[in-house]
């Protein structure tokens, strides 16, 4: 048997088979090979040389304060096929994916063109199974590029679909001079794109196959148009007069999203969708931040090179607003046709809406225009109303999901872009489906009645209840409020002194049976500004923390006229404001756009039926003759009876400064809670006990304890923590894994930016809301701390500090980003299941992850842990083939991987950044996944801790994202985690190749859809306003008073 040569010279001998057999008709050596040896040494080649190597100028690039990678700088074919998923993609696909095609449905390929593809798909595995640390000579990647440049012109559909399905991750590798190729690599992707859809171009590759194969592709140049920008390309001499040319990086811009546009609207297959989606999510972030990042002499070069790129001549076209308009036109059209689209197509497109969402009101509501956000509504309006009003039969709970889905999409874009709540048809709309979902029907009472009609409202599920809701509690109480810090009794004994707020002073009610209110008296705080008496309240609701005001009396002066269009103030009206309470870093309250409501000033006028039995005092036929008959008698007694009755009148003989009335001062002594209570209606024996509840705080330093645990730790919004590790060249061991948290000056520059931008310092002990774990979340400090000075280096593994992060508008969700350390894992109690003894200790013992002697090796992998991992229908940690997203195909199960079922928890986020993608193969996953806990286990009472042993841990539910840079500037996506019922949640979804600028946009936009999805993929998912309110009324059980309402009166007078 003939000895097999080792991969590396199999590699040289087919690369020099292909120099020594160059059967196409140009010859394109020298002029590849000069671009290679110039993108790696770019700034040692004299300029005099440029020419000569085929290359324009490469100097105009953008700089400034934008944070795009202004040249291409190749990293020397740093990346290898475990980055870039070299092995051949499982001819296994999804339901749908094999479209079986009769011989005579395709165009008959002949001997030679067949023999010519595989020999190119040959070349292409060689060249991308290359490792990270390998160098391919120039010279046979010349020879590479000019094979692959000869198929692009050639454009012969065999060869062309063989490029794609294989060559996928080209652009992946980082290898040099590559860019050269983008251009033509982009235009035949286009034209497969388009045919592929309607033809079957491969005899071998479905249809399918080969659009998800070009998606795949297209993923990795997603990002480079804006990354590299305005800098120049390298041009092939050959090329230059092709149709499929481009001068610069982003001319390439508006053919990547063309592209996406075609495949959302005619995509047919769940899983391709699903990729062009999360690209769709990525293009709009990538575009509009490069937009923004512009200054006015690059905004005028942007907008030329889009005059150009643009078939229309309108520069308007390939600008991002544009861009952002055109995909959600195309999201929404789709979104439309729910016949044509199951949940988990339904539940992408909302992942995708609510990171638009996220997107500059300056590009959103371009030219003050509001249409955008009111297309997207309305989309989710009509998609809520078209399931809701299918047959009972067709319901079902995934159905359901995709609904309470579409309820928090618009809960989402209504928080981030407050002015849509403003215009008169969105507003109506979304009330329309609050009721649609509480009700079942958007009929109102009344009307029924009038029908004769006798059906009692019922909502479609409890769920959908529960998500209408929450709607309906984030239109009135979380949109345009921006979030502040959790103020509390504590925070107003520290504003104000213990001397003017007496915690045993307040009056404790619960209203409406799911809002506590506590009123203190404010009249005598000389700090609080106000002409009448004055009440500081606290006010815990499901949908808000503990939040601080004031309530100023004001009595209405007996001549005031409102103003029309200005809402005049009611008698002793309580005027409701948080002055003195806000942080000096306040945001603005945004300028107000589109048709707003203006409540007429009718409405607040007092009617009584006693001011109409009056008729006004006028002048009529009657008065004015009896006034002419009493002068004429006055004048023949030659005196006036009215000059009479001045003379006797005590008002006539006053000065003038007497006759001024000076009103009388209010008095501030009055019981002001009294007045607020019997002004807001609550002081009514008939609602006493039902609408308002009188708490017993008698027993105060309990009752405070009890109010902070139950309600205070009851969060509002969804809590999440997301755990990161840095994973060095070559390790494998969870314990040296957790040593890099203590030193993160110590690693890569890329590393340590990402953290900056991902979330803003907190110092655990003084923030008030989460911190990434529950036995330090939700401090009773309320003191106003002074920023510290800062320290040499942070460690941000949840005990000192940790990395937060909210929504300015005021999100319902807060992320909390820690780096697990191994004093962090015994502080918290947790397991990694390796022993303490490492190498850098000086032990020169294999480190093992299980209790055994086995070492963790690539070659000895634990089979109970692949067979657990396997079970669960995970891959094994070296397949490192294509992810196959598994769309939900109805009836309970994922196509081809037999039955997923919904989750009994949220899933574990690991953010794992490596120096070397190999390593993902070796991370210890099972060991390091123990110190992924939250607390929510033990405030539960109720999981054990992990077992050692990787049992226990590969059971539980984690999803992984891999980060690794590709080049400078740009970085790749790998997901590895526990199957879900409805796919992988996006942006960034498996292989995707995104900037390193907006990579931390995409990792918060990431995890918060994933948990946005817990409702459809959670079994018996609770909200978190349900569990809140849940607490609030358990708390007012345990301290209801049990008095009368006649001693509930005398408390409230004598208070």
């Amino acid at each position: 048997m003939t000895p097999i040569a080792p991969p590396r010279r199999r590699r040289q001998q087919a690369l020099s088979l292909t120099e020594t057999h160059n059967r196409f008709s140009y010859d394109f050596k020298d002029v590849i090979s000069g671009l290679s040896l110039h993108s790696v040494d770019l700034d040692d080649i004299p300029d005099a040389m440029s020419p000569m190597m085929g290359r324009s100028d490469s100097n105009a690039v953008l700089s400034g304060g934008h944070n795009a990678v202004g040249r291409r700088k190749s990293v020397g074919s740093s990346c290898s096929s475990v980055a870039g998923e070299s092995d051949v993609m499982s001819s296994t696909s999804t339901a749908g994916g094999h479209s079986q095609k009769h011989p005579e449905d395709y165009q008959q390929v002949d001997g030679v063109t067949a023999g010519r593809a595989a020999a190119l798909a040959s070349l292409i595995r060689i060249i991308t199974s290359k490792s990270s640390n390998e160098k391919i000579p120039n010279s046979q990647l010349s020879n590479f590029y000019a094979t692959v440049f000869q198929c692009l012109v050639e454009k012969e559909r065999v060869m062309l679909c063989t490029l794609f399905y294989y060559g996928r991750n080209l652009f992946r590798l980082g290898l040099p001079g590559i860019e050269s190729l983008l251009p033509h690599f982009l235009f035949a992707l286009d034209i497969v794109m388009i045919e592929s859809s309607k033809l079957r171009l491969h005899p071998s590759i479905s249809e399918v196959e080969v659009r998800r194969a070009c998606l795949r592709a297209l993923s990795s140049v997603i990002c480079w148009p804006t990354t590299f920008g305005m800098s120049k390309i390298p041009q092939i001499a050959e090329a230059a007069n092709l149709k499929s040319n481009a001068a610069t990086y982003l001319h390439l811009r508006s053919r990547i999203f063309k592209t996406l546009m075609f495949s959302v609207r005619n995509e047919t297959d769940p899983t391709n969708l699903h990729i062009a989606l999360s690209l769709c999510a990525v293009l709009v972030e990538e575009s509009c931040q490069f937009d923004l990042g512009l200054n006015e002499e690059q905004t005028k070069e942007m907008i030329r090179i889009s005059t150009t790129a643009s078939s229309s001549g309108q520069p308007e076209k390939g600008l991002c607003a544009s861009i952002v308009r055109g995909v959600l036109s195309a999201i929404c059209d789709k979104f439309g046709r729910i016949e044509t689209i199951d949940h988990s197509t339904a539940l992408a497109i909302i992942d995708v809406l609510n990171c638009i969402s996220h997107v500059h009101h300056t590009v959103l509501f371009n030219n003050m225009d509001v249409s955008t956000g009111t297309l997207v509504i309305a989309s989710l309006c009509r998609f809520i109303e078209q399931q809701l009003n299918k047959p009972p039969p067709m319901h079902s709970k995934d159905l359901h999901s995709t609904v309470v889905a579409a309820y928090n999409a618009v809960a989402v874009w209504l928080t981030a872009s407050p002015l849509l709540a403003e215009c008169v048809g969105v507003l109506g709309t979304v009330c329309d489906v609050i009721q649609l979902g509480v009700t079942g029907s958007k009929t109102s009472p009344d009307l029924q009645k009038s029908r004769g009609e006798t059906v009692k409202p019922k909502a479609a599920s409890q769920r959908v209840l529960e998500a209408a809701e929450a709607l309906m509690y984030t239109l009135f109480c979380v949109v345009g409020r921006k979030p502040g810090p959790l103020r509390d009794e504590k925070r107003l004994v520290h504003k104000y002194g213990p001397n003017r707020i007496n915690t045993s002073k307040f009056l404790h009610v619960l209203v409406n049976g799911d809002t506590l209110l506590s009123l203190h008296e404010a009249s005598h705080i000389d700090d609080i500004p106000s002409d009448s008496a004055s009440v500081v309240y606290v006010r815990r609701s499901p949908m808000q923390g503990a939040n601080t005001g004031i309530a100023r009396l004001r009595p209405k002066p007996e001549n005031y006229h409102p103003e029309v269009g200005i809402p005049p103030m009611t008698p002793m009206s309580a005027a409701s404001t948080t002055e003195g309470f806000e942080g000096p870093n306040t945001p603005k309250v945004q300028k107000s756009i589109g048709e707003q409501f203006v409540i007429p000033p009718e409405f607040y006028k007092n009617s009584c039926k006693l001011d109409n039995a009056f008729r006004n005092l006028e002048s009529t036929t009657e008065t004015e003759a009896i006034a002419e008959e009493m002068k004429q008698q006055n004048s023949q007694n030659g005196r006036s009876f009215f000059d009479e009755s001045r003379r006797n009148n005590v008002f006539e003989r006053m000065r003038p400064e007497e006759r001024i009335v000076a009103p009388s001062k209010p008095l501030d002594t009055c019981s002001s809670i009294r007045m607020m209570l019997y002004d807001f209606g609550l002081i009514n024996e008939r609602i006493f006990g039902s609408e308002i509840v009188l708490l017993d705080s008698s027993m105060s330093e309990k009752f405070y304890r009890d109010l902070h645990e139950t309600v205070d730790c009851a969060p509002a919004r969804t809590q999440l923590t997301a755990h990161i590790f840095y994973v060095k060249e070559g390790q494998r061991i969870a314990v040296d894994i957790l040593e890099n948290a203590l030193n993160v000056q110590n690693s890569c520059s890329d590393f340590c930016m990402f953290l900056a931008n991902l979330g803003e310092g907190i110092e655990i002990g003084v923030h008030d809301t989460w911190t990434g774990h529950w036995s330090t979340a939700y401090s009773t400090e309320r003191k106003l701390q002074e920023e510290a000075d800062g320290v040499d280096h942070y460690i941000v593994d949840g005990i000192q500090h940790a990395l937060w992060w909210c929504d300015e508008q005021g999100s319902n969700s807060e992320l909390a980003f820690l780096m697990p350390t191994e004093r962090s894992v015994r502080m918290f109690k947790q397991n990694i299941t390796s022993p303490a003894s490492s190498s850098r200790r000086g032990s020169n013992n294999n480190r093992s992850i299980v209790s055994d002697d086995k070492s963790f090796d690539s070659t000895h992998t634990d089979n109970g842990m692949m067979l657990n991992a396997r079970r669960l229908g995970e891959k094994s940690p070296s397949n490192l083939s294509d992810r196959d997203f598994r769309p939900y195909a109805g009836g309970g199960s994922s196509m081809g991987h037999g039955s997923v079922g919904r989750r009994t928890g949220a899933l574990k986020i690991m953010l794992v950044w490596l120096e070397r993608p190999e390593d993902m193969t070796s991370f210890p996953i099972y060991e390091l996944i123990g110190t992924c806990d939250d607390g929510t286990d033990l405030l539960n009472g109720g999981a054990q801790k992990p077992e050692i042993g990787g049992a226990t841990n590969s059971q539980v539910a984690h999803h992984i994202i891999f980060i690794h840079l590709v080049e400078p500037g740009i970085v790749q996506i790998r997901t590895r985690g526990t199957v879900n019922r409805f796919g992988e949640a996006g942006p960034l979804v498996d292989g995707v190749v995104v900037s390193l600028a907006n990579l931390p946009s995409f990792i918060r936009n990431t995890i918060l859809n994933t948990s946005r999805r817990d409702v459809a993929e959670i079994e018996n998912y609770t909200f978190p306003h349900t569990r809140r309110k849940q607490a609030i009324v358990e708390f007012a059980k345990k301290y209801a008073a049990k008095t009368s309402y006649e001693e509930f009166l005398v408390n409230v007078i004598q208070n």
